[in-house]
Parts: C-alpha cells; sequence; structure tokens
C-alpha cells in the first residue's frame, strides 16, 4: 500500500486522541453509576432521607407508588422536562417513558422490588415532545411501599460518545468509512461464507499532488468529495466504501461477482467522464483495480493487494493523458487569468526554436528548452487574479505574491514526471546575471543556462506587446533595454547572440546613451 502523506490523508494520531477521548467519557459515566449505587445504598439504610434526597440541585429525582404513579419530583427533574411540578404529580412514570411498552415497565417495577434496586437506560420526553436520555438509578423502599429514581441526563454524553464513535471510524472529509473501519471490515468477512463471492476494487485518484499543488488543496478536497458522491451513486446500498488513503478509495462487495463488479468501476468511470465533459477544466479522475475473492481458502489480504496491482497497470496506461489534460487546464486558466496568450506561447516557442540554433544546442535541448519557455510561469495559476491583471503598480504585498510564483511552478512540475526535467529551470527564470533575482539569488553561470536564456525572450516578447499596466516598446526600444541591462539583469553573452543571431541587429549600432540616468 502506499505510504499516506500530504494535507488529505487520513491522520492516525487522530484516532488515538479521539479513541482516548471516548475511554474517558465512559469511565466517567462508569464513575457516575458507582456513585448512583452508593446513594441507593443509603436510602436504604434510612427511607426518610428521600425527602431530602429530592431537593439536590444536582440529579433529577422521581418518587412513584408500585402503579408508577408520580409522588414527588424536584425541582431538577422539572426543569430537565420542562413540565410544572404540579402537571408531573398528576402523571405516570409511562406518560414520560417513550422507548418501553407498558408491559416492559411493569417487568422492570416487578425487579427493582425483587432485586431492590436496578438501574437502567431510558428515553423521557419532554413538554415540548423533544427527547432526552437518562441514567436511571432505582431503589425500592420497602415500608413505604415506593420507588426513589435517581436521573442523570447522559443527552449530550450520548451525542458525544455517538460523535466520537462516529469519527473514529469515519473519514473527516468525505464522510466514508476509514482505513481502520475498512481493515475491521476486511477481517471480519475474512472468515465469512455466507458473502462470497467478495469483490474488492480499488480506487487512486489520478494527480491528486499535482491538482493541490497547482490550484491548492481546497480543490483537491472539492475533487475527493466530488469522487466519494461518484462512488456512493455507482454502489449498491450494501457496498462498505472508505477513504483508505490521502488519494485512495477502498471498496469491499459482498455477493458479488466480478463480472457485476466491472459494471460498478464502468458506472464510476462512466461518471468520471461525464464529469470532465461538464467540468471543461480540472475533473475528477480515479484509476481502479478488481479482484475478486470466490473460495472461502482464498485470503483478504491478498485479493486487496491484486486489485491494488491492477489500479496501478490501469494508472500507467492513462497517467500521460492524465497530466496531459491537468497541464491543458492549467494553460487554460494560466491564459484567462493573467497576460500570457496562446499567441505569447507561440512566439516563444519560435523565439527559443531560433535561439536553440543559434547557441547549436542538441535537438533534444531546443525542445526542452521550448518546453520551458511556454511553461516557465505556470506558478502564476495559484495568484490571484486580481494582482495579475493590475494596471498600476504592485504594491510590495502584492509583488511579494508574485515573487512566489517559481516556486509554485517548481512543485507543479516535479508533480508530473515528463515535467520533473525542467522543474529546475522553472524555478530559476527570474534570476539575474548580477546575483539580486529570486528566489534563490543566485548569479552568473550558477542560473541554469536554459533560465537564463528564457528570461532574455520573456522580456522582450513582454516589452514588445501591450500589457494592462503599459503600452508595447518598439522593436528598437526594445532590443536597446536588452542591451542597457546586459551584465546585470541578462547573461551578455546570451543578449549578444540573441540581439545579432536571432533578431538580426548588430551590437555596435544599438544606442543606449538616452535610457541612461
Amino acid at each position: 500500500m502506499k505510504k499516506q502523506n500530504g494535507k488529505n490523508d487520513y491522520k492516525t494520531s487522530d484516532l488515538l486522541a479521539t479513541n482516548k477521548k471516548l475511554t474517558i467519557e465512559l469511565e466517567k459515566t462508569k464513575n457516575l453509576n458507582i456513585q448512583l449505587n452508593k446513594s441507593n445504598v443509603l436510602l436504604m439504610k434510612n427511607s426518610d432521607r428521600y425527602k431530602a434526597l429530592t431537593k439536590t440541585p444536582i440529579f433529577g429525582c422521581l418518587v412513584v407508588d408500585l402503579k408508577g404513579n408520580l409522588l414527588e419530583v424536584n425541582d431538577f427533574y422539572c426543569k430537565l422536562s420542562g413540565f410544572s411540578k404540579k402537571t408531573l404529580l398528576s402523571m405516570n412514570i409511562r406518560d414520560l417513558e417513550v422507548d418501553k411498552t407498558e408491559k416492559q415497565i411493569d417487568e422492570e417495577i416487578k425487579e427493582i422490588i425483587n432485586c431492590g434496586s436496578l438501574e437502567i437506560l431510558g428515553q423521557h420526553r419532554r413538554s415540548n415532545r423533544s427527547i432526552f436520555y437518562v441514567i436511571v438509578s432505582c431503589t425500592f423502599l420497602p415500608q413505604e411501599n415506593t420507588i426513589i429514581s435517581l436521573l442523570y441526563d447522559v443527552t449530550n454524553k450520548r451525542k458525544e460518545r455517538k460523535r466520537l464513535l462516529y469519527i473514529s471510524n469515519h473519514d473527516y472529509l468525505t464522510g466514508l468509512y476509514n482505513r481502520i473501519s475498512f481493515e475491521k471490515k476486511k477481517k471480519q468477512l475474512g472468515g465469512s461464507q455466507d458473502q462470497l463471492p467478495i469483490s474488492i476494487i480499488f480506487g487512486d485518484v489520478d494527480g491528486l499532488k499535482l491538482i493541490n499543488d497547482s490550484f491548492g488543496h481546497s480543490k483537491g478536497d472539492k475533487i475527493l468529495m466530488q469522487i466519494s458522491m461518484t462512488l456512493k451513486n455507482c454502489c449498491k446500498d450494501q457496498a462498505f466504501i472508505a477513504r483508505i488513503g490521502g488519494d485512495e478509495f477502498g471498496i469491499i462487495l459482498t455477493k458479488t461477482n466480478n463480472e457485476a463488479a466491472q459494471l460498478v468501476c464502468n458506472c464510476i468511470y462512466k461518471t468520471s467522464n461525464e464529469l470532465l465533459a461538464h467540468e471543461n477544466l480540472v475533473f475528477p479522475s480515479i484509476s481502479l483495480g478488481l479482484a475478486t475473492k470466490i473460495l472461502p481458502s482464498e485470503n483478504m489480504d491478498e485479493i486487496l493487494m491484486e486489485a491494488e496491482k491492477y489500479m496501478y497497470r490501469d494508472k500507467l496506461l492513462k497517467r500521460k493523458s492524465v497530466h496531459s489534460s491537468i497541464i491543458s487546464s492549467i494553460q487554460a486558466i494560466m491564459f484567462e487569468k493573467s497576460q500570457e496568450t496562446e499567441e505569447h506561447n507561440e512566439r516563444m516557442t519560435l523565439l527559443s526554436k531560433a535561439i536553440g540554433q543559434a547557441l547549436h544546442l542538441k535537438e533534444s535541448h531546443i525542445k526542452e528548452l521550448e518546453l520551458v519557455s511556454t511553461l516557465h510561469d505556470i506558478g502564476k495559476i495559484s495568484i490571484d487574479v486580481d494582482i495579475l491583471s493590475k494596471p498600476s503598480k504592485l504594491s510590495e504585498k502584492e509583488f511579494a505574491e508574485i515573487k512566489k510564483h517559481p516556486e509554485i511552478g517548481y512543485r507543479i512540475a516535479c508533480s508530473i514526471p515528463e515535467l520533473v526535467p525542467i522543474a529546475n529551470y522553472i524555478l530559476s527564470h527570474h534570476e539575474r546575471w548580477d546575483g539580486k533575482g529570486y528566489p534563490q539569488g543566485l548569479s552568473g553561470e550558477k542560473i541554469p543556462l536554459p533560465s537564463r536564456i528564457v528570461a532574455i525572450l520573456d522580456a522582450y516578447d513582454a516589452m514588445t506587446h501591450d500589457r494592462s499596466y503599459r503600452t508595447a516598446m518598439t522593436h528598437r526600444e526594445a532590443i536597446e533595454e536588452i542591451k542597457r541591462n546586459s551584465g546585470t539583469q541578462f547573461d551578455p553573452n546570451i543578449s549578444r547572440i540573441f540581439i545579432e543571431k536571432v533578431l538580426g541587429e548588430k551590437w555596435e549600432d544599438i544606442n543606449i546613451e538616452k535610457f541612461v540616468d
């Protein structure tokens, strides 16, 4: 199984803390029961005490006769139930108990008389018809033929216990069962014969890390929730669905053969493709693997491993298409929210090819340079659109945000095997020859060659085309600006080759005096 990492992952430490809290709550209830029993012993020794006990501000207290009629009630119970004391004294215990039949109540009264005491869990109704849960410790007072009951409201405790039990068995984000529950279910079914055949579907969300790095974890969470809904909609009611890792899901289908389980997989794929067509950009996609236990002797762990093996095969076959789709989505959003356009990308490709040939680079290196030139600003996907399109000068805070995009782009590239070779070039495309660039402050030839080249090409194309914050320079003004910054911002040798070999201008003819202060 894959190691579980990242924000979207299930945290075992959280479960341990939750279970510890649950144990503490159960211990508190146990201690309460001991206290109630001690109170009962005292009551049996001296029946006159019950009148004083009805004044307690801690417990609800009811005194009933052997037919269940209320003889005495304290203020605490009145407040708890919402009934007035006068109303309660006209009622029978049967009017308050909502989860038991008259026969059950009669049997409990008989048991209290025979045993002397009894502890029960009850549901009582309030005056507004809502329900509250109580632990009731009952004691029979034979000298008065009455039963005194101390009631402790456990409604909130019960809700908290239920919540803690839910948290310990379910994934916090999707609401599906978690890894611990999945393992319990798998083990439980391991020796079951009446549930055969048992099919396991193992799923892994495609490109989740890339989506998190490109669009933020909130988008990744949304993808996980969309996938969860797809799994629920495609599975029958008795299916056991769990999120067993950060991007992993497991489905256990009892009394389901391989063919029927394959129909579930087909439904999941079909729904994902429909969402892709609807969303157009970033979409929920999952790779699946399926294996079925037919014989009782087959091991459930081995069935799961087989399903995982088929999942990885599925992922390998479509990995390139998934990454290609996500890259296309990223570029489309970049074009939409920033100054970058498809035309800019096309011009950058032509310029990088031309300078690559002028530098006598290998064809493989030229292709790599073309890729860097079109994806160097991929990190801008995470920058606020208002900052990217701001027509006026950026504030210090806004510029600090802009300066993050090389590092964001680096992380995105590292998430895609095909882009790993150019990740460092993306990281370094805003470094300066004099060492005053960002994010690492590299200088001179310590800056990767493709990064130095792209810095010049991107500057030239940006200067010669309109932007929201300024109008375009002329071709001549742009090359004079490049020469002026040669040796400080730009690599001087590449600057000269670009101007002379690519743009066809003579270096000596370029006059930069009007730009010098």
